[in-house]
């Protein structure tokens, strides 16, 4: 792999991240009053918390490709 795919690869990924970020603000707005932190185990936490496991990995993955790339 050379570093314009690697750019490629970053490029597309924070693409990714973006679309999260929209969904997190969508979904604060909407459930926001519904997540309440004494009862964590609903439909809405489960949604929540998956949707920031996926953004966490998408942070490493970003962080990785640009460490690779600036080498």
């Amino acid at each position: 792999m050379d570093k314009s795919d690697l750019i490629k690869q970053k490029d597309n990924l924070q693409i990714q991240r973006m679309e999260l970020d929209k969904f997190f603000s969508w979904y604060l707005d909407k459930f926001g009053s519904k997540m309440d932190p004494k009862k964590p185990n609903t439909k809405v936490w489960q949604l929540y918390r998956s949707k920031m496991t996926e953004y966490g990995e998408l942070a490493t993955k970003i962080r990785t490709l640009e460490y690779w790339i600036s080498k």
